[in-house]
């Protein structure tokens, strides 16, 4: 198989099987009234680190289904495969390299090179950011539901945050009730942040803060920021403007808005704004209810969840470097340049075109996807119908209250656009390529002009 194949496989795997698990017994609370599509819906959901749901998991999943439901979003935000590599290092067995390959390309690595360091600081990473998130938590649920409660809800929140999943067992109204707790919104949005920014990024980042020598003054901040790789600056950069502009935005519409901030504090409107900016970016956490919201808003909503997080990390979207390449083919074009720089770099064109490629498929995706639900619910407004579609597509698992209420054949609409979103849709249709032995050659004609514009 290919890498783009064992990578799609890989996921339907942990999918059917998570469904499985959710659909026993055992996991479910006695109330429950849930059918197995209800379970493949919510694994796929799980798995795909999105946060729709059809049936409440407060209601329908007891503390084992909600700990395996949190063992989805787990494997799903760093991928199966890796959890099995790092398991064959772990034991001392080698991975062969074509599956090293697979990894790299599931987790966005450009890299090779000592694969098993790594990886292993991957999980290292991730366990020790979860679990200072999960202990931040505790502090807050642990007086208010009890010490064992308390904890699994505080480790639970945490991965699901760092998975940019979205899920909470907190009830069905998501982050609502805590809208003006600033210890779990700040919280809540740096995991969001941290998980979202890419492995790449953190590994550069934590090299120049190690290479900074503060007694000596040998390396100030000022070189380190400078040694930064131009991915790191454009990755960061876009993360920064991307919140600090959906902030304003989202303030400048909402400010007198009654049914969402218009009755906070000023401090409260700000720590909202903030948190829907970030949340936004692939995560699903709601501290408001998007149905009250003004229309533009939800535009607004529309394009940040379309972004979406940086590359190499456990947020989904189009991704901030890939969307930042083609606002800059777009400029160069207008411009009349034959290069696209920054930071003193030339970015190959073919990137730039796999950038744009990669564009062209979420847009294209994306209209299919919400016409099709389109014509299976007629009676549902295009606005939220964009909104749930983009919401299922990024990955980010917001909803304007329309998850459970549309018909059957749109609910497998939007696994099929979260299994996607997930995996990556050029990951997606390279899977479903034949073999490139039985391709058709690459040939190259006498030019030719066509007429545009």
């Amino acid at each position: 198989m290919s890498n783009a194949q064992k990578i799609a496989i890989s996921f339907l795997i942990v999918i059917f099987t998570g469904s499985i698990l959710l659909s026993l017994p055992i996991s479910q609370t006695a109330t429950s009234d849930a059918t197995y599509f209800d379970h493949l819906f919510i694994s796929v959901s799980a798995v795909c680190v999105t946060g729709l749901f059809i049936e409440s998991i407060f209601d329908t999943y007891n503390i084992f289904g909600q700990f395996i439901m949190m063992c989805l979003i787990q494997i799903g935000g760093l991928g199966l495969m890796s959890f099995i590599s790092v398991l064959y290092f772990r034991i001392g067995q080698n991975v062969r390299f074509k599956n090293q390959m697979a990894v790299s390309d599931a987790l966005n690595n450009a890299s090779l090179d000592n694969i098993r360091d790594w990886l292993g600081n991957i999980f290292k990473y991730t366990f020790v950011i979860e679990g200072v998130g999960a202990l931040l938590f505790a502090t807050f649920f642990i007086p208010q539901q009890g010490f064992a409660k308390g904890i699994f809800t505080s480790i639970f929140m945490a991965v699901s945050a760092f998975c940019n999943a979205g899920f909470d067992p907190l009830g069905n109204i998501s982050m609502i009730p805590y809208q003006d707790v600033p210890l779990i919104n700040f919280t809540i949005m740096a995991l969001i942040i941290l998980g979202g920014i890419g492995f790449s990024v953190w590994f550069d980042v934590m090299d120049q803060i190690k290479s900074i020598d503060f007694k000596q003054a040998k390396i100030s901040v000022k070189t380190a920021l400078r040694r930064l790789r131009p991915h790191t600056k454009l990755a960061l950069l876009m993360t920064v403007g991307i919140i600090f502009i959906g902030t304003v935005l989202f303030l400048l519409v909402e400010w007198s808005n009654q049914g969402t901030i218009g009755q906070m504090s000023v401090g409260n409107k700000i720590m909202t704004a903030m948190f829907q900016t970030v949340t936004m970016r692939t995560a699903g956490f709601a501290s408001i209810d998007y149905t009250l919201a003004h229309p533009l808003s939800n535009l607004i909503f529309i394009v940040t969840m379309l972004i979406g997080g940086s590359p190499g990390g456990t947020a989904g979207g189009l991704k901030t470097t890939t969307f930042a390449l083609v606002i800059m083919l777009a400029v160069a074009e207008i411009r009349q340049k034959s290069h696209i720089n920054f930071a003193h770099h030339t970015i190959p064109m073919a990137i730039v075109r796999k950038a744009f490629v990669i564009f062209l498929m979420y847009i294209t995706i994306l209209i299919f996807g919400s016409g099709l639900i389109l014509l299976f619910d007629t009676h549902v407004d295009y606005l939220y119908v964009l909104f749930e579609s983009i919401s299922a597509f990024a990955t980010v698992g917001v909803t304007a209250n329309l998850t459970a209420s549309l018909s059957i054949a749109s609910q497998v609409i939007l696994m099929l656009l979260m299994f996607v979103g997930r995996i990556g849709p050029m990951t997606m249709f390279v899977s479903l390529l034949p073999n490139k032995k039985k391709q058709s050659p690459d040939i190259q004609y006498t030019t030719t002009n066509i007429i545009i514009g």
